[in-house]
């Protein structure tokens, strides 16, 4: 004969309900989790913070790197991970980057500085002439007088805030971080000068990819090529001299001059 199931009273039943749930909210801590817009905008100006000291760069350094742009640097304090060191170059570009500086579109710029244009349609930057990547559209370069071999304005778009990035030169080039590792890492690296373009690409290439300062990224070079690249300005057809670029999920993460 089969005994007769018990129940709880409905008192009982609704304590253990409640139980349940406070136990539920107490594992509820949304502070612990960092978000882009909750960090403090406290980064360096000329270059981001993500980039090391002078004293660390006497033996890192860029893409083709020779002469650096002066700049004092900030220290960034990582704050979960990816998304923490994310948001703090979100935070060092947004507050004081190589890009900070607003100008009004028609502005001209010298040579070797880049500022931002706002509010402006894509269809008054140019033709559109090259994207990064090829694939799939991210960051897209503007040339303002197609077909010219002067120096003139060129901009990039594909940054967080819908601003345009204004630059002078007579041509731009985008680099993929594939082709960098090939140059900085094979036996014909290790003679090139080293600077904050190639220091800031290895704490990049560290975050996504994991691996230690001087080691190719490997099988996350894909995830790391959706939203990183170089970028090159020259002054002029067959110049030597360039400005040298680092972009990185939608900001100027470094700059620099050669």
């Amino acid at each position: 004969m089969s005994r007769p199931q018990t129940r709880r009273p409905p008192v009982a039943q609704s304590l253990l309900i409640c139980l349940a749930l406070l136990a539920l909210a107490a594992c509820e801590t949304p502070g612990e989790v960092p978000r882009l817009s909750d960090v403090d905008l406290d980064e360096s100006a000329g270059q981001s913070a993500a980039l090391p000291s002078e004293t660390e760069l006497s033996d890192a350094g860029g893409f083709l790197d020779s002469r650096e742009t002066p700049a004092p640097r900030a220290k960034v304090q990582p704050k979960g991970g990816l998304l923490g060191w994310l948001g703090g170059q979100a935070a060092a570009v947004k507050g004081n980057g190589p890009d900070a500086r607003e100008v009004t579109f028609g502005t001209s710029l010298p040579y070797g500085e880049i500022a931002r244009v706002c509010g402006v349609s894509t269809r008054r930057l140019g033709a559109p002439v090259a994207q990064y990547p090829e694939t799939r559209r991210g960051y897209v370069l503007y040339d303002s007088h197609p077909g010219s071999s002067s120096a003139r304005a060129l901009y990039i778009t594909g940054f967080d805030d819908g601003c345009a990035r204004q630059v002078t030169g007579a041509l731009a080039l985008f680099g993929d971080p594939e082709l960098h590792e090939q140059l900085r890492y094979g036996l014909a690296g290790r003679s090139l000068p080293r600077g904050r373009v190639a220091g800031a690409y290895e704490e990049v290439k560290a975050e996504v990819c994991g691996v230690s300062a001087g080691r190719p990224c490997g099988r996350a070079m894909t995830r790391l090529a959706r939203d990183t690249a170089f970028v090159s300005v020259y002054p002029a057809f067959g110049s030597t001299s360039y400005v040298n670029m680092l972009l990185h999920g939608g900001q100027v993460i470094a700059i620099e001059q050669h």
